[in-house]
């Protein structure tokens, strides 16, 4: 079962607007021993969540709250979990999700939810296509994360049903004999290689039903057949990574563990190729850092690609009736507080159909922790 987090999960808690949206998350253990203690964090965490509650708002408000969020514990099966867990409740919002990579412990009330952990696992949480190639098949999976399931249609398993004929080489004389048969070889090499580009070629043809907006594809195979089939693929954009080796004898479990650690190195260097371009734009247009300039830009409407450390967090503050003057230290005048200003910078981004990309911590240390691609 694929208890991870979707598009759809994202787009219910980034709507939700709320006097009160309580996001609970905590790391958890898929394994033992670790995973006896989660209930009792959990619990603890949930605790702590409750006596915030209960100082800072009526009774009789967050009543249905506290309920509701004691039914999702009730849920949890706790010898199935994942790295991590959140609870998110509103008014009229009740959700359990699952992180299927760590996070780190928090509490959060405020009037929208903390989606920041679901932004960095719906990053990894693509489909991608693994296409299986031999001399005598060609195998095809769907993949989400680790998981792959194998297609069972029409189209594939594609078995490869040519066969080479040829007649044996007669006997000839002591002076030609080697070398007609060595023409022979020669000539039987060539033409297996064009019926296995043949096959492969019709198998690249069938793929257009199942590579979709530049859908991944990994390729797994012995070296030669890689080769060969690299050399006739018109989907040459979508080859996210090519594993060589015959793995044939692997069942999903062991095929889906494999192609991950390929997709997510893949995924990974995407987000270091966007790290490098920040850094060759600093100094000038499209790229901002400093929390104050990102967050002006962003109001303006100029916010195209958010670029944040995934646990980045700080409070900022704002003067009556100006949203674009951000200060990060309190000042004299009036202001008001902004409890996250990361998580609004997120939402306000995404409001505006721009993208944010959490990336790992520490890697924009010289940029303040958060960077932003802008459309002018």
């Amino acid at each position: 079962m694929n208890k991870n987090t979707t598009n759809n999960d994202l787009q219910i808690l980034q709507n939700e607007k709320s006097d009160i949206c309580i996001s609970i998350i905590m790391p958890t253990h898929p394994t033992s021993p670790g995973r006896r203690t989660d209930p009792a964090q959990l619990e603890k965490t949930i605790r702590q969540a409750k006596k915030q509650l209960y100082g800072q708002y009526d009774n009789k408000v967050i009543g249905p709250l506290v309920q509701a969020v004691d039914e999702l514990y009730g849920q949890i099966d706790f010898m199935h979990n994942a790295e991590g867990i959140g609870l998110f409740v509103s008014q009229n919002v009740k959700k359990l999700i699952h992180f299927f990579f760590p996070v780190k412990e928090r509490i959060v009330i405020a009037q929208s939810f903390d989606i920041r952990d679901l932004l960095y696992e719906l990053y990894y949480d693509i489909p991608y296509v693994v296409l299986m190639v031999s001399q005598k098949e060609a195998r095809l999976y769907n993949g989400r994360l680790n998981n792959v399931t194998a297609i069972s249609d029409a189209h594939f398993p594609k078995k490869n049903d040519a066969e080479y004929e040829y007649n044996r080489p007669c006997r000839g004389s002591s002076y030609v004999g080697h070398a007609f048969v060595k023409e022979f070889e020669k000539d039987k090499s060539i033409s297996e290689e064009l019926r296995l580009k043949a096959f492969f070629r019709e198998t690249d043809d069938l793929l257009n039903s199942y590579l979709h907006n530049g859908t991944p594809l990994i390729i797994t195979g012995e070296n030669k057949d890689q080769v060969y089939f690299t050399e006739v693929t018109r989907h040459v954009q979508n080859i996210a990574c090519n594993i060589p080796g015959n793995y044939s004898t692997f069942n999903d479990h062991e095929l889906g563990m494999l192609t991950w650690k390929a997709m997510k190195l893949f995924l990974d260097n995407k987000k270091e190729k966007l790290v490098r371009d920040i850094k060759e734009k600093i100094g000038g247009d499209p790229g901002v850092t400093g929390i104050e300039n990102i967050w002006k830009a962003v109001q303006e409407g100029r916010g195209y690609k958010l670029l944040v450390e995934k646990d980045f967090s700080i409070p900022g503050y704002l003067p009556p009736n100006d949203d674009y003057d951000l200060h990060i230290f309190p000042f004299k005048q009036p202001n008001h507080l902004v409890p996250d200003v990361v998580n609004r910078l997120i939402e306000m981004v995404l409001e505006k159909n721009g993208e944010v990309v959490m990336v790992e911590n520490d890697v924009l240390q010289d940029y303040k922790r958060l960077a932003l691609f802008t459309r002018y």
